[in-house]
């Protein structure tokens, strides 16, 4: 099964590694490791759900296909929950294979695209000072030059001053496009 495996998704270009069990997966496993996992929910020593659930305590979002002979829709939900994008059931077509895997590499591609973007972002925060950071996330949260004086007990001038500073540093050419930049950056955050 294992060769078969290897050889449909070589013939889409798909590179792959195969372990004979979670052990062996979790002594190469790495932080950073990017791509995807195919996962029976029974192996030798630990179960697919055992896995994802272990991943899960690293905090790994790597996703996940499920394979099994014995679906259940309790099991399933399970397996989502724990971060499965597809739950195959044994047997299955070689093009459903397929399919899941390319959902799984377009998820994976999402999930480098998000970390570049938050790379970019906090790269750009990362050069405002810390009263420009705090005037540039009250603009974002809609507030007034005049009610962020208030706030922060400094005229509205100075935050006009220091909006001015937070915009050249972001590269944003508005006050619009600066509140978009934080709330991205908030967004990313919580993926």
């Amino acid at each position: 099964m294992v060769t078969l495996y290897h050889d449909l998704l070589s013939s889409i270009g798909v590179s792959t590694r195969f372990f004979s069990n979670g052990e062996d997966f979790f002594r190469f496993w790495s932080k950073d490791l990017k791509g995807g996992l195919i996962v029976d929910l029974r192996m030798p020593g630990m179960s697919g759900i055992e896995i994802l659930r272990r991943l899960q305590t690293l905090g790994s979002h790597l996703p996940a296909i499920v394979v099994t002979g014995y679906g259940e829709i309790r099991t399933s939900v399970q397996a989502m929950k724990l971060g499965a994008i597809e739950f195959l059931e044994k047997p299955f077509a070689n093009s459903e294979l397929i399919d899941a895997v390319q959902t799984m590499l377009n998820h994976v591609h999402q999930q480098v695209l998000d970390q570049n973007v938050r790379s970019e972002i906090e790269a750009s925060l990362s050069a405002l000072s810390s009263r420009e950071r705090e005037v540039a996330e009250l603009i974002a949260r809609g507030l007034t030059s005049r009610e962020i004086g208030e706030l922060l007990s400094i005229s509205p001038r100075t935050v006009d001053a220091h909006r001015a500073q937070a915009l050249i540093k972001t590269n944003c050419s508005t006050s619009v496009e600066l509140a978009t930049l934080f709330s991205r950056f908030s967004e990313q955050g919580r993926h």
